[in-house]
């Protein structure tokens, strides 16, 4: 696992999430935490692609 992008992403969708949950109404809020943990996983993800790909292309 990579740790350095992982808590790198990590602190700003938690805020994100904890900010939607306060700010949506009752019946949005699982939708809102649940978008962010997906997005979180995605872009966290996408990052690895990338640096693979980077790698890749440097050999």
């Amino acid at each position: 696992m990579h740790k350095k992008k992982y808590f790198t992403l990590l602190p700003p969708f938690l805020v994100l999430g904890i900010i939607l949950a306060y700010n949506l109404p009752y019946d949005k809020r699982s939708f809102a935490l649940l978008l962010t943990v997906l997005a979180f996983w995605i872009t966290y993800y996408i990052w690895i692609h990338i640096e693979k790909l980077m790698q890749k292309k440097n050999e």
